[in-house]
């Protein structure tokens, strides 16, 4: 055989050894799993079997409310949480998918921690940010599953519960104090049109201490409708956002890019704007911040979580820096970090959607008090 054949045999051999390492490591790591879940259910979306709808004058209908002690109340060594009876302010809290995969199109509101295992790890890893300055209220709802994410009337279902809750915190819940929303992922589509429809044109827009949209598409063009973009650390009434990604990789594009969302009273497909970025460690959207500003992060919580307020893991210090950069917020996790800052989507993708809040867990829970205290200053003046 001649050196030319050999060589493209050995070639043509290592390109195989390869692939079959990557196909290994994608099934490891469970992607075939995630990739069959965006398939949907056999049969189409029919809004005449949609599951009960949640009433939300019952407990059963908050995934949070003050006053139950939940996982939401859980804190970090060293760290306390702000007493419930004189918290200055409330958190309306729009969770994103935790039903898995899409055996159906339309979650029941009420479905199990077995069913919707992300029901924990959610209020424990991002609810809790805010259990420092905040009374905290998180309603379920029938979440779209991760097939139905492109069905706008499945979107429109899962917005509708989220209306219904936010009107009954209004009217039953919050008595007239400053509020903040938040939210993740699914939850980020649902409080961008809560934002819109429910409070920027009406009297609560002053009470608003800000919206913390995060991994999300949130479009960088909010200040059209009059509430702007964050641009320092105690600015009240305004939006911010980002989506976590590994520096020189591109996979949370998936999230930012030709993304469907509701904008001027209509859904809006394949996003016009840029995505927003905001750096939450310099809570501006230009600079980059060293790892040394990155007080704490919190690495994903891990099973077996209980239904009370526990102890969180220990918060490490100076994990990594941040800088946004083409709608992305690049960050660079060494392979040195704790196991909780991995998950199948940072390993295949690069994206570290999973861990949104927690990678910057001390400066939001700091942020967000800060942004209380001045909320409440300029009350007074």
């Amino acid at each position: 055989m001649t050196a030319p054949r050999r060589w493209v045999r050995r070639s043509l051999g290592s390109f195989g050894l390869i692939v079959v390492v990557l196909v290994g490591a994608f099934t490891a790591i469970g992607g075939w799993a995630t990739l069959a879940s965006l398939r949907g259910p056999a049969k189409p979306y029919d809004a005449r079997t949609l599951p009960p709808a949640p009433d939300y004058a019952k407990a059963n209908a908050w995934l949070a409310l003050p006053g139950h002690n939940g996982l939401e109340r859980s804190t970090p060594p060293g760290v306390t949480p702000v007493d419930e009876s004189t918290a200055p302010a409330d958190v309306f809290f729009v969770h994103p998918t935790t039903f898995k995969g899409s055996p159906v199109w339309i979650a029941p509101f009420d479905a199990s921690d077995t069913a919707a295992p992300l029901n924990a790890p959610v209020l424990l890893d991002q609810v809790s940010v805010f259990n420092g300055c905040c009374r905290l209220y998180v309603p379920r709802y029938r979440q779209a599953t991760l097939a139905a994410l492109k069905v706008n009337a499945a979107i429109d279902v899962a917005y509708g519960d989220i209306a219904r809750a936010f009107k009954y915190f209004i009217a039953h819940q919050n008595h007239g104090r400053p509020f903040i929303i938040a939210s993740h992922s699914q939850g980020t589509a649902h409080a961008i049109r809560l934002l819109q429809e429910e409070i920027l044109r009406t009297p609560l827009k002053r009470r608003l201490v800000a919206a913390y949209l995060i991994g999300g598409y949130v479009p960088d063009t909010f200040g059209e409708l009059g509430l702007p973009i964050c641009s320092t650390a105690r600015q009240t009434g305004c939006v911010l956002s980002y989506n976590t990604s590994e520096t020189g990789r591109s996979g949370a594009r998936m999230i930012t890019d030709n993304r469907a969302y509701w904008w001027r009273g209509r859904h809006v497909t394949d996003g016009r704007s840029h995505a927003l970025c905001v750096n939450p460690l310099t809570w501006r959207r230009v600079g980059a911040a060293p790892a040394t500003a990155n007080a704490g992060s919190l690495p994903f919580p891990v099973a077996p979580f209980g239904r009370v307020a526990q102890p969180l893991s220990a918060l490490v210090p100076h994990l990594t820096g941040a800088v946004c950069r083409d709608g992305l917020l690049a960050v660079h996790v060494p392979w040195s970090a704790p196991s909780g800052f991995f998950d199948k989507l940072s390993l295949a993708f690069g994206s570290y959607h999973l861990n949104d809040y927690g990678i910057f867990y001390d400066a939001l829970r700091r942020n967000a008090g800060d942004r209380v205290t001045a909320w409440q200053a300029d009350a007074t003046k």
